[in-house]
C-alpha cells in the first residue's frame, strides 16, 4: 500500500497532468487520466468512461482560446485497496474565441484508483460556487 506521501504526490501530479492537458487541448493525454469505468459529473451532466469524458471536452474546448486549471492542495483521504479520495478548490480562468473572459471557483471532488501503475481519476463531481469576472464582482 501506498504512504499519504506517496499518494498526495501522486493526485497533485494528476491535477498538474490534467490542467496541462486542457491548457494544450491535448485530448490524447487525457484519455490516459481516467479508469476505464471513471464517471464525471460536470454541470448537470454525467460522462461515462474516458471516451465520453474527453468527447465532451473535445467539443467544449473549441469555444476556448485559453482554459487556464489551478488547483490548490487536495484534503485527501486513503481507502482500501488501492484506492482514495479527495476535495480539491480550483480556479479556471478563460479566454473564449469570441474575446470575452471569465474565471470559475468551484470544488473538484474526486476518487482515484491504482489502474496498471498510476493513479487515475475514477470518479468526479465539479461544484461550482462562482463564475464572472476576474475581480470576483459577480454573484457567489
Amino acid at each position: 500500500m501506498s504512504s499519504y506521501a506517496d499518494v498526495e504526490i501522486a493526485v497533485r501530479q494528476l491535477h498538474a497532468r490534467y490542467g496541462d492537458a486542457v491548457w494544450r487541448k491535448d485530448f490524447d493525454t487525457l484519455l490516459t487520466l481516467y479508469t476505464k469505468d471513471c464517471q464525471w459529473r460536470f454541470g448537470g451532466k454525467t460522462f461515462n468512461g474516458p471516451e465520453e469524458i474527453v468527447g465532451n471536452l473535445r467539443r467544449v474546448l473549441p469555444l476556448f482560446r485559453r482554459v487556464l486549471l489551478t488547483f490548490r492542495t487536495p484534503i485527501l483521504s486513503l481507502g482500501e485497496g488501492g484506492t482514495a479520495s479527495s476535495r480539491t478548490y480550483m480556479t479556471e480562468q478563460v479566454a473564449f474565441t469570441d474575446g470575452t473572459s471569465g474565471t470559475s471557483i468551484g470544488t473538484y471532488w474526486d476518487r482515484f484508483a491504482f489502474d496498471q501503475g498510476e493513479w487515475k481519476f475514477s470518479w468526479r463531481l465539479w461544484q461550482t460556487h462562482y463564475y464572472g469576472p476576474a475581480d470576483l464582482s459577480g454573484s457567489f
